[in-house]
């Protein structure tokens, strides 16, 4: 009997409050998307949505009445050793609540005989946006008794109902489907458009984390939550697009199914991933992940490996990172990076992106992209300084200059925390972030492989890393040798400064194309159209397309 099972049995799952009644897991994780996540109450339950969700949430803050627990580290109040991440977090008092906009945030109330007092307060202060753990949770556990199931026999549910699905339905050929994080970007969003532009009578269907996202007219969304209908549509479509990995291994894939993986990432990718990841992981025994969970990984990635018929590449060097980090042995589409063509005609994008957030013609833009570290680095001496940052872009290009900030999606919560300023634009929950890089003029990162998109324009792209040797003991290593890179590479704010100041356009351009050259990167703009090629040659069975 663990904790939400002793607090069941001693208070049941009574509550005056009507928002609470019904309110399931699915419901808060669809809220949550795009929006900041607060947790009120320091409580053993805590302790256990920690555990259980820590992956897919990210908190902004920590709440709780107790004077004893203000101003002290989240972990401190835990034995697990799960739970050593938490002593980064602090706990704070409810005034911490001022600080945020009530449409902006979700609160997840983690207190049990205090819940409906909590949910009073933030009420009377505009805080509506608020759920229950401990509600939720309960909920949740009924519907698994109801249906006589457990956690270990969820999975063996839904794939009951695919095998129900596979024997009442058969494939519709005309069906594809996009399985993209429940998000409508990257390749997939650029080769939708092509197939649209190529063929109207093709079904094409999008899986969605919120009802909100935009997505074309002509494309049926499905909410990812709505599990029943995730399955049929994937039991019936022809074709599999994903950039997700790994695939639910509770689907069935058929003998006449095709799944693509379009990855998320262009022709050339910086840093290990998937089962090459994990084998460094492995050997580093790192804290952030437990060898139990690395075996687990394993075996799924592997069970996707041979799922997958294609994957679209864009080089020799892309296609064997991705047989590694994969477990790939079938075949490659070789069509490039579709998402990287707006960057070959980007005057639309860019008037896009100058009217959503209100630029004039005459500023230029420098795009600031770090990457997501699973280990917590502040280190305010080190941090990008955007002063410095400015006047070295206002003396080398001259004019008036914006700094777009834009987090990695798993961090982007956090840019709110930023110090900023009127020259400095937190983009970090704009839709499209490639529609920024077409916009922008010169890009500041560190070790996001997204360096490489402006770079196939010949775009200045310059990278700041002051803790490259922490990345590699604590993150991930790379593929390629970090200092063999193109790029202007600096570990302070005064290198970076140099770095701009001294940029030679010519020198830049002649090492980009060599490195480019080095590992087979031909971008051109048409990445798309070979992919959406290949796709409807697939769904007209008119044999492979060779691009």
């Amino acid at each position: 009997m663990d904790i939400i099972d002793k607090n069941f049995e001693k208070y049941g799952c009574l509550t005056k409050n009507p928002n609470f009644v019904n309110k399931i897991w699915s419901n808060f994780f669809d809220e949550i998307f795009n929006k900041r996540l607060i947790l009120y109450g320091v409580t053993q339950i805590t302790s256990f949505l920690w555990i259980r969700y820590k992956k897919k949430i990210s908190i902004s803050a920590v709440i709780d009445n107790s004077q004893k627990k203000l101003g002290q580290p989240l972990g401190n109040f835990f034995d697990e050793d799960d739970l050593k991440d938490a002593k980064d977090i602090i706990i704070q008092s409810k005034e911490i609540l001022k600080e945020f906009d009530p449409n902006e945030v979700v609160i997840l109330i983690s207190s049990v005989q205090s819940c409906d007092e909590i949910a009073n307060e933030l009420e009377k202060n505009n805080f509506c946006n608020y759920f229950s753990a401990f509600h939720m949770e309960c909920y949740y556990r009924e519907h698994m008794k109801k249906n006589n199931l457990t956690f270990s026999t969820l999975n063996t549910y839904r794939n009951d109902y695919a095998k129900k699905c596979i024997s009442k339905y058969q494939i519709q050929d005309k069906k594809v489907i996009f399985f993209d994080m429940g998000v409508y970007l990257d390749h997939g969003k650029y080769i939708t458009e092509q197939l649209l532009a190529m063929n109207e009578n093709i079904d094409i269907v999008w899986f969605t984390n919120d009802d909100s996202i935009n997505i074309p007219k002509k494309v049926r969304s499905v909410k990812v939550s709505d599990w029943k209908n995730f399955i049929y549509e994937m039991e019936t479509a022809k074709i599999w697009i994903i950039n997700v990995f790994p695939i639910p291994t509770y689907l069935i894939k058929r003998e006449d199914q095709v799944c693509i993986q379009i990855k998320h990432w262009g022709s050339i990718t910086l840093k290990k991933f998937y089962l090459d990841d994990i084998k460094d992981l492995d050997k580093k025994n790192t804290k952030y992940r437990s060898i139990n969970l690395l075996n687990d990984d394993k075996k799924i990635f592997k069970l996707n490996g041979m799922w997958t018929d294609y994957i679209i590449s864009g080089s020799d060097f892309d296609e064997d990172s991705c047989r590694k980090g994969f477990n790939f042995n079938n075949k490659f589409i070789r069509c490039g990076s579709p998402r990287s063509d707006i960057l070959f005609n980007p005057k639309k994008y860019k008037e896009d992106v100058y009217r959503k957030l209100n630029l004039k013609n005459a500023e230029h833009i420098l795009l600031y992209v770090p990457t997501y570290r699973r280990y917590k680095w502040e280190n305010e001496k080190n941090s990008l300084n955007y002063d410095i940052l400015l006047q070295s872009l206002k003396q080398k290009w001259k004019g008036k200059w914006k700094i777009l900030l834009r987090l990695h999606p798993y961090d982007k919560n956090n840019s709110k925390k930023i110090e900023q300023s009127d020259h400095i634009i937190d983009v970090s929950h704009y839709d499209d972030g490639q529609e920024l890089v077409a916009a922008t003029d010169v890009m500041v990162s560190d070790y996001s492989s997204i360096m490489f998109d402006p770079a196939y324009v010949m775009k200045p792209v310059f990278l700041y890393a002051p803790d490259r040797e922490i990345y590699l003991k604590k993150d991930r290593d790379f593929l390629i040798d970090y200092d063999s890179l193109p790029f202007p590479i600096s570990i302070t704010n005064e290198e970076l400064s140099e770095q701009i100041l001294n940029f030679d356009e010519t020198v830049y351009k002649q090492k980009v194309r060599s490195f480019l050259n080095k590992y087979g990167v031909h971008e051109d703009g048409h990445a798309s159209e070979r992919a959406a090629n290949f796709i409807l040659n697939l769904l007209s069975k008119e044999g492979e397309c060779h691009a």
